[in-house]
């Protein structure tokens, strides 16, 4: 059972190693949008999403197992379930540094000044950005010699929103969801899938 359970191991760490590069450059590119401002908060979240999924998984697999499973078999897709959820943790945890200097750099700026060149100003719209963003943000709009209100609120990660109420207008350049899509991303796209059967997995 030993060979067996260390077949299946070996054979996902292949399937991810061979995949990781690939993957990873996807995610990094998503997410080196995305400022680390309250790293800490993420994580939590990041847990109790993994433990949910995780428990979910298990109560579905135990229940399977009562008609198709020994308990070893149940063991191991534990175990590469888990090891698919530290895969994840590992990939976002390794990407805060990036997000760091992302928004450090003049790369954020020039982000920034793109996505405002998107937006469809009106007389009455506002700007919402982070306080940390407030200076720079005007700033941006002064070159762009573009008179708009401007003001704080709470951001994640980065970004701005723009409303305008009598329009019915609203822009969103919000980094956080860019980090919620590079997540989904990589659950729909790893290639690790725990399938039913005692060998079937990709």
């Amino acid at each position: 059972m030993e060979d067996f359970e260390e077949k299946i191991i070996k054979s996902i760490k292949s399937d991810m190693l061979s995949q990781s590069t690939l993957v990873e450059e996807t995610v990094m590119k998503e997410i080196q949008m995305m400022h680390d401002e309250q790293l800490n908060y993420f994580k939590v979240g990041l847990r109790k999403e993994t433990e949910a999924y995780l428990e979910k998984e298990t109560n579905d697999l135990r229940l399977s197992a009562s008609s198709q499973l020994s308990q070893e078999t149940l063991k191991i897709k534990q175990d590469l379930l888990k090891l698919r959820m530290d895969f994840i943790k590992q990939l976002l945890d390794g990407a805060s540094k990036k997000i760091e200097d992302f928004v450090k750099s003049d790369e954020y700026r020039s982000y920034l000044e793109e996505n405002i060149d998107k937006v469809s100003i009106t007389k009455n719209g506002v700007f919402t950005v982070r306080k940390q963003d407030e200076e720079l943000f005007k700033d941006i709009l002064k070159e762009k010699n573009i008179e708009a209100n401007v003001q704080t609120g709470y951001f994640r990660f980065g970004g701005f929103t723009y409303t305008d109420l009598d329009s019915r207008l609203e822009y969103r350049c919000d980094l956080v969801e860019r980090l919620e899509e590079a997540r989904k991303f990589f659950r729909q796209h790893s290639g690790f899938i725990i399938t039913e059967g005692s060998e079937d997995h990709e």
